[in-house]
């Protein structure tokens, strides 16, 4: 009878053993923590992010981002992310390029170009803000910027003809790359109606164009290469968008120029 009674009571030890385990566990939460590129499960009965990742060893910085927040309540799942930031100031030394200045000239060949400068880049000292999260660069943001040698422009003097060359100096100012046609005063070009006048007034010929005035204004003063100092003086129905139609004075002349992509350069003083 003593043997059956000592039993009952190591089983019923081992049953309030049992209930108290599984009472633990029901307190305690699996939890995935994922920091430094690995991965860990832990089952804890700590209640808070933060105890959670101070129990587990995990450390965090004051710019470290923490998700979900550090006091969040806990619960059997979570999965809980440490991203490690950091920042620092980084300073370069970056390269400024240097611009061409194009001027002309009736002492040098027309169409020709002479460089009377040479181009020389300039330096600055950039410092950037350099933010990374887990060592991946998330931002960059300049902080300060100098400039240390200022850069030498480049000057070149395009040889030009026509009946402009004489209003003074002039600079490039909008550059277009536009199709050129050409014409002479005469029928031929201007319809058997052709009084030898633009809608301008101008007479036609050698340095009068015909443009779209919705991308070139009349009376606007202009450089194609290759052609020489001209003044948009007329418009005509074909001649639309980036479309120029380049005066001679013979239907030879216009015929020899025939259909061609021509640089142009909308004038400045």
């Amino acid at each position: 009878m003593a043997t059956v009674a000592m039993l009952a009571v190591v089983t019923v030890g081992g049953a309030y053993r049992n209930d108290v385990v599984q009472a633990q566990r029901l307190a305690s939460v699996m939890v995935t923590i994922k920091s430094d590129g690995a991965l860990r499960h832990v089952r804890t009965a700590q209640t808070t992010v933060s105890a959670i990742l101070k129990e587990a060893g995990v450390k965090v910085g004051p710019m470290d981002l923490v998700s979900p927040a550090a006091d969040d309540r806990t619960f059997d799942g979570m999965r809980i992310a440490v991203v490690r930031v950091d920042e620092e100031i980084e300073t370069v030394v970056e390269p400024l390029s240097f611009d061409t200045v194009k001027t002309f000239s009736v002492s040098i060949p027309p169409g020709s170009v002479r460089e009377t400068r040479a181009g020389e880049r300039g330096e600055r000292v950039v410092a950037y803000r350099v933010r990374r999260e887990d060592g991946r660069q998330v931002s960059r943001t300049v902080v300060s910027a100098e400039v240390t040698k200022r850069p030498v422009h480049k000057t070149v003097c395009i040889g030009s003809r026509g009946r402009y060359t004489s209003r003074g100096a002039f600079r490039s100012g909008r550059v277009l790359r536009m199709h050129a046609t050409a014409y002479d005063p005469g029928p031929r070009s201007c319809g058997r109606y052709a009084t030898g006048r633009t809608a301008c007034g101008l007479r036609a010929g050698y340095g009068v164009v015909a443009v779209d005035p919705r991308v070139i204004p009349l009376g606007a003063s202009l450089y194609i290469e290759g052609y020489g100092f001209a003044v948009a003086g007329d418009r005509g129905r074909a001649i639309k968008g980036h479309r120029i139609d380049l005066g001679y004075n013979s239907y030879r002349e216009a015929m020899r120029f025939g259909r061609r992509s021509v640089v142009v350069h909308v004038l400045r003083k």
